[in-house]
């Protein structure tokens, strides 16, 4: 540098800052480098926490989806289907041509296999749709398998008898026409949801239940499993295997047993399965506490195809109002045989639309699950030998 001149070497005139400056930006850049380096980390972190977050809510939500339970949206009929009148059952075709008006009628229903008297006297039921309606009627049992919702779509079936918690699915798809349900005067004969737990569990209401194990009958059951797991996710946002678990006892029976014995802590339970070991006296009222209760699940409905004949249809309504059903099922309470009383589908199968609404066993095929053994029964002369070496 040429003091005098007040210049560098280079020719450049002299800065007597320039040199504090190159020293200090050195250190200036190392810092925003760290500092960007730190964004960079920080932004990797977060989209790392983000991609794990998303990657635990698609296992849940598979977890969820395995069980059946579904985001809450209100079903409605198919496209192909009016409903003019705002009651969510189709209207008749308009157009004649498209009415059946066949010869013989197929009446499919409900059959109880464990049932000493079924709910309703079906030979019976069918001679007096016949004489009433001049025709042949043929009876079959009810499924509610895929055959059977195609075949009732494809005019094949006229008539069904099914439970009313299946009933949304085939008015929805199908078009079928519920008009009554089975009971007595004082209402539909059917059960009610019943969540209930060990006398001595420390769960009091239904938030309680999470972090627990519910006890279910099996994956078909309504009260023992499909209804329970809709509930706590209506009523406490719960979802199951995400915020409690779900196991199975393979059986109303196996529940309330496990349930008084404390081998269950919580479980879902059809009312009338527990109300009758308790009048039984085999479980004591003492050893199960009730937490949660819903509203009557109507047992069986019947109905006919949207597109039965008009005329025709008002007839089998008729008739099955109409029947006496002596030879079927006995009401509890009163001792007399229950009858078909008119239901109003908007009203009465509310809490059945809701289990609809957001339940679809039809979304994953579930694996067959396997009953646990049962206890094994050591006859006492075998026990009393020693044991062999």
């Amino acid at each position: 540098m040429n003091a005098a001149s007040g210049s560098d070497r280079s020719g450049r005139p002299y800065d007597p800052h320039h040199s504090g400056r190159a020293k200090s930006f050195l250190p200036r850049t190392i810092l925003y480098a760290c500092l960007l380096g730190a964004v960079a980390v920080a932004a990797f972190g977060v989209f790392s926490v983000g991609k794990e977050r998303a990657a635990a809510r698609a296992s849940q939500d598979r977890l969820v989806a395995y069980h059946g339970l579904t985001p809450t949206t209100q079903k409605r009929l198919a496209p192909e289907f009016t409903d003019q009148d705002g009651g969510r059952l189709a209207d008749p075709p308009s157009d004649p041509k498209l009415l059946l008006d066949p010869e013989t009628l197929i009446l499919a229903h409900y059959t109880d296999a464990d049932a000493d008297t079924q709910l309703v006297d079906w030979e019976a039921f069918q001679a007096h749709l016949a004489k009433a309606t001049g025709k042949k009627i043929v009876g079959q049992e009810y499924l509610n398998s895929a055959d059977d919702v195609a075949a009732i779509k494809a005019g094949e079936i006229h008539i069904v008898a099914l439970h009313a918690a299946d009933a949304p699915y085939v008015v929805n798809n199908v078009g079928f026409v519920p008009f009554a349900v089975l009971g007595t005067e004082d209402g539909a004969h059917g059960n009610h949801l019943v969540i209930a737990v060990s006398a001595k569990s420390q769960i009091k209401t239904l938030d309680d239940v999470r972090g627990h194990s519910l006890t279910c009958t099996v994956p078909e059951s309504i009260t023992g499993y499909r209804a329970a797991i809709v509930v706590l996710a209506e009523k406490t946002g719960m979802r199951p295997d995400v915020d409690y678990f779900i196991s199975f006892s393979h059986g109303q029976k196996r529940s309330v047993f496990g349930l008084a014995n404390g081998e269950y802590e919580v479980a879902a339970l059809s009312d009338d399965k527990l109300q009758s070991k308790l009048k039984k006296g085999s479980v004591e009222a003492a050893d199960v506490r009730v937490i949660y209760e819903s509203e009557v699940i109507p047992r069986l409905t019947i109905g006919y195809v949207y597109n039965l004949n008009p005329e025709l249809a008002a007839v089998v309504k008729g008739a099955a109002l109409d029947f006496a059903n002596d030879g079927g099922a006995e009401d509890e309470s009163t001792g007399r045989p229950m009858r078909f009383t008119t239901s109003d589908y908007q009203k009465d199968f509310e809490f059945v639309r809701q289990i609809d609404d957001s339940f679809d066993p039809r979304f994953y095929k579930r694996p067959k699950t396997v009953p646990p053994p049962a206890p094994a029964v050591v006859p006492e002369a075998l026990d009393a030998q020693p044991a062999a070496k």
